[in-house]
């Protein structure tokens, strides 16, 4: 009798654990649906919003840092159907030093392009720094299109030179068009060329109303300071 009794309880006790190992299968694969469900959920949502960023301002000197910040801007854009603004800045002081050059002035003194001295330098007749100021910024607009890559063909890209002081124009850029990403590229100087150098990276971080990618390139130049 004594061998029925544990013949039964081993029988009960295997039912209860077939029981448990039932219910704990059906858990996890709840467990794992429900996960599964959630990333697909997230990829759902990040197809369908893809004005996460929607539009790309990608500032550009024509320097390798720049050129590596389009290659970004273009990784990015591939994930997100987004549109490209590439911007060129002519510094005033680039201007200003054409329009004398452009007049003979060749050999003038930098003291005469002190902004706080203005009535040092000499005149100029304002047709004269109009018709200096667009053909640079004809140059630059042709040097643009020669810099894009060749990726960027795919996307919706529009090109834009500005005059003035390049960190002003580019958060003017950023804010009126309501661009949704600044791609910059950056350098690893340190020193007094870093505080030279990425004057206008710093102010765009600090003042942008939309996310900054510092894109950061060690030329061998760099590595050489």
């Amino acid at each position: 009798m004594a061998e029925d009794k544990d013949y039964l309880g081993e029988k009960l006790r295997l039912a209860e654990r077939a029981r448990e190992d039932a219910y704990f299968c059906k858990l996890d694969q709840a467990l794992i649906a429900q996960m599964r469900q959630k990333d697909r959920e997230a990829m759902s949502a990040a197809a369908e919003s893809p004005e996460m960023f929607a539009s790309i301002l990608v500032p550009v000197d024509f320097s390798t840092y720049s050129a590596n910040a389009l290659r970004y801007a273009v990784g990015i854009a591939d994930r997100f159907a987004s549109s490209i603004m590439v911007l060129h800045v002519i510094p005033r002081e680039t201007t200003t030093h054409a329009v004398y050059q452009h007049l003979g002035y060749r050999d003038l003194p930098f003291m005469f392009l002190d902004p706080m001295r203005p009535q040092s330098a000499p005149a100029v007749p304002p047709e004269v720094a109009e018709d200096v100021v667009v053909d640079l910024r004809e140059q630059a607009y042709t040097a643009l299109q020669a810099f894009l890559p060749t990726q960027m063909a795919h996307h919706a890209v529009e090109l834009r030179v500005l005059v003035g002081h390049p960190f002003e124009r580019i958060l003017e850029i950023a804010v009126h068009e309501k661009v949704a990403l600044i791609v910059l590229g950056t350098h690893g100087r340190t020193g007094l060329a870093h505080l030279i150098m990425g004057s206008v990276a710093e102010r765009v971080v600090r003042l942008a109303p939309c996310p900054v990618l510092t894109v950061q390139t060690s030329t061998t130049e760099d590595k050489g300071e």
